[in-house]
């Protein structure tokens, strides 16, 4: 039996209202996504402390998600297929709301990684789910509300890194880094809700049509069939996208041990802060110009550059300047992490956006577990704190001829 590929006027949102809603909902997923993550680098020399962790181990922890993201985000793209993109976000919902809320129960380390464990299935199954309903919800807006959902992931980053320590100090107590744990994840229950409430349904298939309407199934068709021959591989993308988020997530998982080994700890709250609220200006341009710059090599290779710049600064120049390379570093990574995200919504064809997001995010994220990991185990053998950011270097320069090589836009992904 042959089935329909036109997108049913439910799925397919033109009203304005309706459409501002969506993106609002697809904002704040991607804020809850990140804060409960990144909440824990501000307080991860507390937790080593009372849980008597090793470097590596703590690195772990911090890199755990990233790990879980990378191992299952191609498994998820699949799953999206069978149950429907609406579906899948609400169930990731409620597997973050689960382990988030969980860590707090039992301040022990295996409960603690196995709760994060499950709050890392929940978020890659949300994580690659919103670009597959991007396309199905916007097909002729994709770059635009990809980045809407980027900006999301930003703002929680943000949230996450800079606000824990403050909310900490001034609420919960100097060492309460349990109760952060409730603080982040309680606001993922009530955006489950207003997800059940408010979110369009959506079909298990993603369409290749939409009704013609001023010319826009003839956009739509134009953005699920690109017309040059030129192909690039997922790895590519992959790693791609992973070199960005390993510099990202590799600083943040230890600029406040870093800063403690080299006996400035009152420099890590601000320059955790700026290392991601750095993110927000740079995120922001690229949501206005996303369409125009996706798939373009310039931006690739000039983030490249910075942060290979930034990350050597941050090791041989004084720790006061500690401030601006963490802009830059902000900056950079999320422009590679928001134009990399929308290629496969942007470049493969309907049918194929949830399997190729999978595989994109389980390339980048597989990468990107490596950076804390290895950064901590190199600290534990050679006891050189600035030995944990030589993984973020590394993928400064990977970065650089990633987007060197990166076949103009309009490729077809395989």
């Amino acid at each position: 039996m042959k089935i329909s590929t036109i997108t049913p006027a439910e799925e397919y949102i033109t009203n304005a209202w309706r459409s501002f809603v969506v993106c609002a909902l697809l904002l704040f997923v991607g804020i809850n996504l990140r804060s409960i993550i990144l909440a824990v680098p501000p307080v991860l020399p507390l937790i080593k402390h009372d849980l008597n962790l090793s470097y590596t181990a703590a690195g772990l922890l911090t890199s755990l998600p990233t790990l879980i993201m990378g191992a299952t985000a191609w498994s998820s793209g699949l799953l999206v297929e069978k149950i429907g993109g609406r579906n899948a976000v609400t169930y990731g919902l409620i597997l973050l709301a689960v382990g988030a809320l969980l860590r707090a129960l039992w301040s022990a380390a295996f409960p603690l990684y196995l709760f994060t464990v499950i709050l890392g299935l929940g978020i890659a199954l949300t994580q690659t789910t919103v670009p597959v309903l991007a396309r199905h919800w916007f097909p002729t807006h994709i770059g635009l509300v990809t980045a809407i959902f980027t900006d999301g992931l930003i703002i929680g980053e943000t949230l996450g890194a800079g606000a824990t320590v403050p909310i900490m100090l001034g609420f919960l107590g100097k060492d309460a880094w349990i109760g952060s744990f409730v603080f982040w994840g309680a606001p993922v229950v009530l955006l489950l809700v207003f997800w059940l409430w408010l979110a369009p349904p959506a079909s298990k298939l993603t369409p290749t049509h939409v009704p013609r309407s001023d010319g826009v199934e003839a956009q739509s068709e134009a953005l699920a069939e690109p017309k040059t021959e030129t192909r690039v591989s997922t790895f590519h993308l992959g790693f791609l996208l992973g070199s960005g988020s390993l510099i990202y997530f590799g600083m943040n998982s230890w600029i406040a041990s870093y800063n403690q080994a080299i006996h400035q700890t009152t420099l890590t709250p601000l320059a955790l802060t700026v290392l991601n609220a750095a993110q927000i200006p740079s995120s922001l341009v690229v949501t206005i110009f996303a369409q125009q710059l996706a798939g373009r090599r310039w931006p690739f290779v000039l983030a490249g550059f910075i942060c290979a710049t930034a990350i050597s600064g941050w090791v041989f120049t004084p720790p006061n300047l500690e401030y601006m390379w963490a802009a830059l570093l902000g900056a950079s990574s999320a422009l590679v992490f928001t134009l990399a995200l929308s290629l496969p919504a942007l470049l493969a064809s309907p049918t194929r956006v949830a399997r190729l997001t999978g595989a994109t995010l389980s390339l980048g994220y597989s990468t990107a577990f490596i950076g804390p990991f290895i950064g901590g185990g190199l600290w534990d053998i050679f006891h050189i704190p600035a030995l944990a950011f030589l993984p973020v270097f590394l993928a400064s320069i990977l970065l650089i001829f990633l987007g060197i090589f990166l076949p103009v836009y309009g490729a077809r992904l395989r």
